[in-house]
């Protein structure tokens, strides 16, 4: 039963956060990459992946490390920290990809001034 709930919600969260960040990430892309749009939409749907694929595995992994669940309590208290620690892992790795992407952002217009100024 643990199980079960536990999937539900985690699956839930995953899927609809991913899409969220990846609607709302596509405008913020375009700007950080200059209107090119391929790029934007290419470097979007491998953030997506990355997206899935860690939060999958750690679901996965998450599933083996688990303790005895004899209440109600326990379960909402096992099933929250599992769920938050997701949660927690999602905001990290979204703002790290914010942090690197306006780094880059600055090294592309940095490049583009340059360019211009020898031309």
């Amino acid at each position: 039963m643990a199980y079960l709930f536990y999937l539900l919600i985690t699956v839930y969260v995953i899927v609809i956060v991913g899409n969220i960040l990846y609607k709302n990430g596509r405008p913020f892309l375009i700007n950080v990459f200059h209107q090119n749009i391929s790029l934007a939409d290419s470097i979007n749907s491998l953030l997506l992946t990355g997206y899935y694929l860690l939060n999958i595995g750690y679901s996965i992994i998450a599933l083996r490390i688990w303790t005895e669940i004899a209440t109600f309590q326990q379960l909402t208290e096992i099933v929250s920290f599992k769920i938050g620690t997701i949660l927690f892992l999602l905001g990290t790795t979204h703002l790290f990809n914010i942090w690197v992407l306006m780094i880059a952002q600055k090294k592309y217009r940095n490049k583009e001034i340059d360019i211009s100024i020898n031309h």
